[in-house]
C-alpha cells in the first residue's frame, strides 16, 4: 500500500507537468494498483478464514478423542464388576458341590452299614443317593454355563476393547493428518503470498520499464499502457501505425514498434497478445477486394504487427498471439468521430505462458 500511495503521489506530481488527459491516464493506473492491493488483501482474509476452519476441526477430533478415552475406561470398569460377582457365583457353586460330594461319600458309608440290617432303609437311602447325584449333575450343568458365560463376557470384552482401540488409533490417525492439513495450508499460503509478491514485483519492473521507455509516445497520447488483474497491456491509436483502411505498417509505426519490441524481449516469460480493433464505420467499396469488413482488416492489421515484431525486432515468434476482434470489442462510443478514433487501435497484452 506503501508504494501505490508513493506511485499516486508521484502522478499527481506529474500531472502538474502533462496535459489532463495524460493526468486522467495516470489517476486511472493509479486507481488499477490500487485494486489489485485490494484484491490481495481480500485474498490473504480468505485464506486466514480457511486456517480457522482447519483448527476448529483440530479440535473437534481432540474432543473426540478423550470420549474414547472415557468410554475405554467405562468399560473396562463394567468388565471388572461382572466377571467379580461370576466368580463370587463360581465359588459359592464349588463349594457346594464339595460339600454335596462330602455328603455322597458320608451316605454310601452309612449304605453300607444299614445294608445289612433294612431293605427298606437301604432303598431310601438309595433313593436320597441319587437325589443327591442329580443335585451335584445340575450344579455340575450350572458350573459349566457359569464357566462358558465368563468365557464369553472375557470375549465380548476382548472384541470391545479392540474396537475402542481401533477408534482410538484413528482418531489419533485424523487427529495427525488434520495437523499435517493444517502444517501444508499454512505453508502453501505462506509460498502463494510469496509468488503473489513476485508476480506483483515483476508486473510492476515491467510497466515501469515500459512507462520509461515510451515516455515520449505516451505525453503524445499515442501509447497508453494499463495494468489490471496481473495483465500489463500497450495500447497503440491506429493513427501511428497505419493509413485509414491499410494494414502497412508506417515509417513512425514501425520506429515504435521496434523500440516497444526492445522493451519486450526484455520480458521473457510472457505471452504477446497482439489485438487488432477497428470503430464500426464499414469497409468502403474501394478496399472490399482486400477487405470483406473490419474484421479481416483487424486481423490483418494484427498479424502484420506481429510479423514486424518478429522479423525486425527478433522477439520470438513462439510468444506470438495476433487475434482481429474488428468493431466489436469497443473501448468507446462510436457516435462521434472523437471517440470512434479510440476504438481504431492495436493492443498488445502481456499474458502468462501456456
Amino acid at each position: 500500500m506503501k508504494r501505490l500511495a508513493l506511485l499516486v503521489a508521484t502522478a499527481a506530481l506529474a500531472s502538474a507537468c502533462v496535459s489532463p488527459a495524460a493526468h486522467q491516464r495516470t489517476q486511472a493506473d493509479a486507481d488499477a494498483w490500487k485494486g489489485k492491493a485490494l484484491g490481495y488483501e481480500r485474498e490473504l482474509a480468505a485464506r486466514g478464514s480457511e486456517l480457522e476452519t482447519a483448527k476448529g476441526e483440530l479440535a473437534a477430533a481432540r474432543s473426540s478423542l478423550e470420549a474414547l478415552h472415557n468410554e475405554k475406561n467405562a468399560a473396562a470398569d463394567t468388565f471388572a464388576r461382572v466377571e467379580a460377582d461370576l466368580r463370587g457365583k463360581l465359588a459359592a457353586a464349588e463349594e457346594k458341590l464339595r460339600s454335596a460330594e462330602a455328603q455322597i461319600e458320608s451316605l454310601k458309608a452309612s449304605v453300607k452299614d444299614l445294608q445289612a440290617s433294612s431293605e427298606s432303609s437301604q432303598s431310601q437311602l438309595t433313593k436320597k443317593v441319587a437325589s443327591l447325584i442329580a443335585e451335584k449333575d445340575g450344579l455340575a450343568q450350572k458350573i459349566a454355563e457359569a464357566q462358558k458365560a465368563v468365557a464369553d463376557l472375557r470375549a465380548a470384552k476382548d472384541a470391545q476393547i479392540a474396537e475402542l482401540t481401533q477408534k482410538l488409533n484413528a482418531a489419533i490417525e485424523e487427529k495427525t493428518q488434520l495437523q499435517q492439513a493444517k502444517s501444508a495450508a499454512e505453508a502453501a499460503k505462506a509460498e502463494a503470498e510469496k509468488a503473489k509478491e513476485a508476480e506483483l514485483a515483476r508486473v510492476r519492473q515491467s510497466y515501469e520499464d515500459l512507462a520509461a521507455g515510451l515516455k515520449s509516445e505516451i505525453q503524445a497520447g499515442e501509447v497508453k499502457l494499463t495494468q489490471l488483474q496481473g495483465k500489463l497491456t500497450v495500447q497503440l491509436v491506429d493513427k501511428i501505425l497505419f493509413d485509414s483502411g491499410s494494414d502497412d505498417i508506417k515509417p513512425a509505426g514501425r520506429k515504435v514498434l521496434g523500440r516497444i519490441g526492445k522493451l519486450l524481449n526484455d520480458v521473457p516469460d510472457r505471452d504477446l497478445r497482439i489485438e487488432g480493433h477497428t470503430d464500426n464505420v464499414p469497409i468502403s467499396d474501394e478496399l472490399r477486394g482486400r477487405f470483406a469488413s473490419n474484421w479481416e482488416l483487424s486481423t490483418a492489421r494484427a498479424t502484420a504487427v506481429a510479423r514486424y515484431l518478429q522479423d525486425a525486432a527478433k522477439v520470438d515468434p513462439k510468444r506470438l498471439v495476433a487475434a482481429g476482434f474488428g468493431e466489436y470489442r469497443p473501448v468507446a462510443s462510436n457516435d462521434r468521430p472523437e471517440t470512434r478514433a479510440l476504438n481504431r487501435r492495436i493492443e498488445i497484452a502481456l499474458v502468462a505462458r501456456e
